[in-house]
């Protein structure tokens, strides 16, 4: 089973809303990189999330850009164009 664990802070968050019958919530987390050997900054990796069902519902307002959140779930990959 593949698990992935991730920490950062929320971007962008969208509104809850229905596919395929069921409610989802998307956003994105930025998850630090820290600093190279010369002390600059990296820039952060982007993870797009989705939260499903009956957790979508009731965890949206707590969700806003700027928070910090923790998230753990089934990681799956796509190709992203643009």
């Amino acid at each position: 089973m593949q698990l992935l664990t991730i920490a950062g802070n929320v971007g962008n968050v969208k509104e809850v809303r229905e596919a395929g019958g069921e409610k989802v919530l998307n956003f994105s987390i930025a998850v630090d990189n820290g600093k190279d050997k010369s002390g600059e900054k990296r820039e952060p990796l982007w993870v797009d999330c989705a939260l499903w069902g009956k957790r979508a519902e009731s965890l949206a307002p707590y969700i806003a850009k700027g928070s910090k959140l923790a998230v753990s779930g089934r990681p799956t990959v796509r190709a992203h164009e643009g």
